[in-house]
Order: C-alpha cells, then sequence, then structure tokens
C-alpha cells in the first residue's frame, strides 16, 4: 500500500474515533431529548439548534417568581419553547395564565402542540423575526434563550420589547464577560446559579437567572 493512502487510511480512521467520542459524550443529553409515546414504549427522536432544556425545579422556581408579580391570570410570552419544560411549569403553577409559546424547530412544535391547553397558542417561526406589532404585549415572559454565540443576549433584548410597562421578564442567560457587560446593568437581579445546575441536560455552562422591568 502507498504511504499516502496509508496515510488517508489513517485519517479516516481518526476522524471516525473521534466522531464515536463525540456521540459517546452526547448520549446522556440524546436520551434526555427523546420523548416517549403515551404507551411509554416507542421513542420519538427530537433535534432542535441549541436545545438545552430547562431542569424541572428551575422552570418551576421561574414560573413561581411570575405568580408572585402577576396573580392568577396574566398574559405570558415564552419564546424558544423547546419540548415545554417552562410551559408545563406555568401550567402547574398559574393555571389560569395564558400562554404564548414560540418554537422554530418542527420536532419540538409536534411536541409542544401535544400538550398545549386550549386557549394557549404557539407560533412555529424564529422569534428573532417577530415583532411586537405581531404579537402584541404581555404581563409577563420567561424564557430559556439559546446562548450560542451571544444569542441569549439578542434574544432577551427583544423580549423585552413585547414586556408591558408593569410586566416581568424572568429568564436564564449565560454568565458570561458579554452577558454581564450588557445585560447585568439592565437586571432588577442577577443570580448565578449553583455550578452544574444543567449538568442533567448535557453541558456544563455557568448559567444566571435574570429579572427585567419594562424599558
Amino acid at each position: 500500500m502507498k504511504a499516502s493512502s496509508f496515510q488517508r487510511l489513517q485519517g479516516l480512521r481518526m476522524t471516525l474515533q473521534e466522531s464515536a467520542q463525540v456521540v459517546e459524550s452526547q448520549r446522556e443529553r440524546f436520551a434526555a431529548l427523546a420523548g416517549r409515546e403515551e404507551n411509554g414504549t416507542a421513542t420519538r427522536a427530537i433535534s432542535s439548534f441549541n436545545l438545552f432544556q430547562t431542569p424541572e425545579h428551575i422552570a418551576l422556581r421561574m414560573a413561581g417568581l411570575i405568580a408572585a408579580h402577576c396573580g392568577d391570570t396574566p398574559r405570558i410570552l415564552e419564546p424558544s419553547a423547546g419540548l415545554g419544560r417552562i410551559y408545563k411549569a406555568l401550567c402547574a403553577t398559574i393555571p389560569d395564565s395564558r400562554v404564548v409559546m414560540v418554537e422554530n424547530s418542527p420536532d419540538c412544535c409536534g411536541e409542544l402542540y401535544r400538550i398545549a391547553r386550549e386557549g394557549d397558542r404557539l407560533l412555529q417561526r424564529d422569534f428573532l423575526e417577530l415583532s411586537q406589532e405581531e404579537a402584541g404585549t404581555f404581563d409577563a415572559i420567561c424564557m430559556n434563550p439559546p446562548f450560542k454565540q451571544g444569542l441569549d443576549i439578542k434574544h432577551i433584548m427583544s423580549a423585552r420589547t413585547m414586556l408591558s410597562p408593569s410586566g416581568i421578564l424572568i429568564s436564564l442567560c449565560y454568565n458570561g464577560a458579554r452577558q454581564n457587560a450588557f445585560l447585568k446593568p439592565l437586571c432588577t437581579s442577577w443570580e448565578v446559579l449553583p455550578p452544574g445546575s444543567f449538568r442533567s441536560e448535557g453541558t456544563s455552562a455557568d448559567v444566571a437567572l435574570i429579572t427585567l422591568g419594562h424599558q
């Protein structure tokens, strides 16, 4: 075998090994993203860009903060609704609320349609393309935006334009230098969550729980 052919085979083998390592490292995350049919047997594959679900206890805490501020019947926006962890927490904590979810992933939307209550809405689209004129204003916004490349900043600032004058925005964001420089001065609260808070969802990202009012 010529040296160049041998080198190509070695390179291909290394690439396959690296790919296998990536898949193995994400095994728990993929398993967490796989829903189950109602009979508890067959799984449904779920995929979405930069999807890291909100741990249930954090979602319930966020919903509780909104309930304490808004009362029993708020109109709530949830951008990047994912697979519905925050939505379920809102429904359980504030049963008389009315929620508008926004999600771009078709797979995630399929899950959200299954769990959506009568009277709530789901908009399948890129949240950053949704205007305040289209969506209206909300008493509360509860969100876990994508963190990659500062997208959390863009999503949070866009959502804030849809907040009513007396409303409250509760969000998670990456506790990074850009977020601290841009978002933190605007916040009424900024709480860095304990290390590993999202490890069960497949990421070790340093996350902050933040509160903003109307701009």
